[in-house]
């Protein structure tokens, strides 16, 4: 792509310096449009890991950083100005390294994570840290008491590839706007967006040297040294439940902090009194294109009333059939590439299992062989039960499996069936009913008749294998603190 090598970010952010790895060296980053390789990122090894803990852990042990809200707020909004008047720059990396069509760039790409600072700013200025817990006897006498919340300390964010930029600001801003240090460490896939926000921040702001710090990798095992480190207090993870409980055994050993927000298997539920069949279908389709499939919150199992089924596979297919996937920078293109040949390989070793257990394709089903990336059709696959692998595990592809249901009791069973617990869709054209059948329904987020659930003020996080605790949202900002309590004679 012309001009992205000589664009791209060369340099990690360690301790407020932009600067080459130990060793200067690089890997290779591709552009999964055309399978080539688009560029180069620096290769950081064990000691850039511990010179960037080393920074985040000095800068929130000496400087004012977690103790000065109007210094962090200033330094939110600061960057929120300048990703923004880089946002063209961001949108171009991304189409880059994640082939995130343009049409996603102008939303869940770019665009609409940029709210999440001006947000979390807002809710720094304005956060009760105190709260008055009044006069009490106690055992020693009269006592005044209150809570106090204070930062946890230095932050490991590591994230994937699927939509870097949400993910990197959901992770960074609201560690840094309740007072912690961060070290983010990017998906090797996915290098250039993380550190252009690790730039953009050292170039344009007020940060404090070692409060945000970026380190890339090609090794995906680099972030180990940052899970292991007893001088991290707070692990951030988002990424594969497999991958997620290592993190979760690595911080065992230091006690450390976790949040977790890993995989999902999610239920888009078509009640049998909706009469617009077609709207249920477009958001089950047109969800499912808007990250190539690869997305955790997507909705990809389809329960559809029995009675109703053959109709409902008919309208979903239609709307799969019609989207158009292809060049990212083309402003028609829907859906883009898979982010690699490995990831490829993986959906269509699903797809085939499923064909081999009994399903069969309504629509998609193989790759597209006259694009020379790694694109796979939109797939829809039938008569799919909810014990195979097809239905029970995160596929991260563009492919729904549709499944049927006798009633509600039915649907809700089935919904539950799951190892996850992530997110959801229902529609039904009694709202009361709708609803109903969401709340017994075991997951963190869940869309009623196409509601849209998304923002930076909203918490998001799931239930049972899907992870622990909530990103963004106010509780997404308490995540990265801790409560003291204090008494003194009244």
């Amino acid at each position: 792509m012309p001009g992205v090598e000589n664009d791209a970010p060369r340099d990690l952010l360690i301790d407020g310096r932009l600067v080459r790895p130990t060793g200067a060296r690089t890997f290779e980053v591709e552009n999964p449009a055309t399978a080539a390789v688009a560029g180069t990122a620096p290769d950081a090894d064990p000691a850039d890991a511990r010179s960037a803990v080393t920074a985040a852990r000095r800068a929130f042990d000496e400087t004012d950083w977690s103790t000065d809200v109007e210094l962090r707020v200033r330094v939110l909004r600061q960057l929120d100005a300048a990703l923004r008047e880089h946002r063209d720059e961001l949108a171009e990396l991304t189409t880059t390294e994640v082939g995130a069509p343009r049409a996603s760039c102008a939303t869940i790409q770019v665009d609409a994570p940029l709210d999440i600072v001006t947000w979390f700013a807002d809710l720094a200025e304005t956060y009760e840290y105190r709260r008055d817990l009044g006069v009490r006897d106690t055992l020693g006498g009269p006592a005044r008491r209150w809570v106090e919340q204070v930062p946890v300390g230095v932050v490991a964010a590591i994230t994937p590839w699927n939509v870097p930029n949400q993910i990197n600001l959901a992770k960074v801003v609201p560690a840094l706007a309740a007072g912690c240090t961060v070290v983010l460490k990017p998906a090797p896939e996915t290098p250039w967006t993380g550190l252009a926000l690790g730039r953009i921040a050292a170039e344009h702001t007020d940060l404090p040297a070692g409060v945000l710090n970026v380190v890339t990798a090609a090794d995906k095992a680099f972030g180990q040294l940052l899970t292991t480190d007893p001088a991290v207090d707070l692990i951030s993870f988002t990424g594969s439940t497999a991958t997620g409980t290592r993190v979760m055994e690595a911080a065992a050993a230091n006690l450390t902090r976790v949040f977790l927000e890993l995989g999902g298997k999610s239920v888009h539920l078509v009640l049998d009194d909706v009469a617009d069949m077609g709207t249920a279908a477009a958001h089950a389709a047109f969800g499912t294109a808007t990250v190539a499939g690869q997305g955790c919150a997507l909705t990809t199992r389809v329960l559809l009333p029995r009675a109703r089924y053959d109709e409902g596979l008919e309208s979903i297919a239609s709307m799969m059939s019609a989207l158009s996937v292809g060049d990212p920078r083309d402003p028609g293109t829907v859906m883009g590439p898979l982010i690699s040949r490995a990831q490829l390989e993986r959906v269509d070793g699903y797809v085939r299992g499923a064909l081999d257990g009994g399903a069969r394709v309504v629509c998609g089903g193989q790759r597209i062989p006259d694009l020379p990336g790694w694109f796979y059709a939109p797939t829809l696959l039938a008569d799919v039960d909810n014990s195979m692998a097809a239905a029970r595990e995160e596929i991260f592809g563009p492919v729904l499996v549709a499944i049927p249901f006798d009633d509600d009791e039915d649907a809700v069973r089935i919904a539950n069936d799951s190892d996850y617990g992530l997110s959801g869709a229902v529609f039904a054209d009694d709202r009361d009913r709708a609803l109903a059948v969401a709340r017994r329904i075991r997951t963190g987020t869940m869309s009623v008749n196409g509601g849209v659930w998304y923002g930076p003020d909203v918490p998001f996080g799931g239930f049972k294998r899907s992870g622990m605790g909530r990103e963004m949202g106010v509780e997404g900002f308490e995540e990265h603190l801790e409560t003291r309590a204090f008494a003194e004679p009244a």
